[in-house]
């Protein structure tokens, strides 16, 4: 594929993570799916037009998200963890044993929680506490452990076969539109 086709294809994968993520901000109860099925746009550049394409494609609509969404919070953890992860993932999968590169993955993910409850807490002025005093307690230890469980999920369900559909399915149509 050519230099400029590349470009093409990436300007329009960034405008379609942020016409989904805005769009669809606005429907209840979507924060934390919505960033991951975003997420997935980074996979299909990651397959098609590789990483670094699909890096400045990441880089460009984060900065979209945070500027331009209403809902600051699913721009956060797009940013945070969901816009970038498949890139992560084919280079750690590509380039490690698969016990390494679990380690590390889980490793990014709690990284990016952590961080991302900091600026939730500090920015947003969000408490677990809020919750409940006797959730509250045990808030952050359960929604860690709840977390890790989701994005385990996300990892080996959601992705894996999102992969195996997009390469039985629709990539032969892509691939006949690009050209």
């Amino acid at each position: 594929m050519s230099h400029t086709k590349k470009l093409a294809l990436s300007g329009v994968f960034a405008g379609l993570v942020l016409a989904v993520m805005w769009v669809f901000s606005f429907v209840p109860y979507m924060d934390y799916a919505l960033p991951a099925i975003a997420g997935m746009v980074s996979l299909l550049l990651v397959m098609e037009i590789g990483r670094v394409w699909s890096t400045a494609v990441y880089a460009a609509s984060a900065v979209l998200c945070a500027l331009l969404l209403p809902q600051k919070g699913v721009a956060l953890f797009y940013i945070a963890f969901f816009g970038y992860y498949p890139i992560l993932k084919s280079l750690l999968e590509d380039k490690l044993p698969k016990w390494l590169g679990w380690i590390l993955k889980l490793a990014a993910f709690n990284a990016a929680m952590a961080g991302a409850y900091v600026l939730a807490t500090r920015l947003f002025g969000i408490e677990l506490d809020d919750f409940g005093e006797a959730f509250g307690r045990y808030a952050k230890a359960f929604m860690l452990a709840v977390g890790n469980f989701a994005y385990i999920v996300y990892d080996i369900m959601v992705l894996t076969a999102f992969t195996m559909l997009y390469n039985r399915v629709w990539r032969k149509k892509l691939r006949h539109l690009m050209n």
